[in-house]
């Protein structure tokens, strides 16, 4: 039950970062608190596994612990917090998520 619920506040909190990040987050997949950010090169939809390790790099970086990218072409970031997580420290997260990808499109 905790899984489901905080993990709909995830989804919900990781797709307004791809509605942010549309050009290049091509979807945002998963159930309870696993879920996959898949990054698309600019504007298409080819995976770009580059710049995903990129983001997951500066994510690390910012204390954000992150799997290693994963799946097709490499480009799926995938995020697993742990059952007792709270909303407050998702929302932290997603500012360093932020940040993170930030970081990593003005690198290229």
């Amino acid at each position: 039950q905790r899984a489901e619920k905080v993990g709909e506040f995830l989804f919900h909190v990781l797709e307004e970062i791809r509605k942010d990040f549309s050009h290049i987050i091509g979807a945002v997949y998963g159930k309870g608190l696993v879920y996959g950010v898949h990054i698309v090169r600019n504007g298409s939809k080819e995976p770009d596994g580059e710049l995903a390790s990129k983001i997951v790099e500066n994510a690390v970086e910012k204390g954000l612990m992150l799997f290693a990218p994963v799946g097709f072409g490499g480009a799926t970031i995938k995020t697993c917090p742990p059952l007792i997580t709270t909303e407050e420290a998702i929302k932290d997260g997603a500012s360093a998520f932020r940040e993170a990808i930030e970081e990593a499109l003005v690198e290229r």
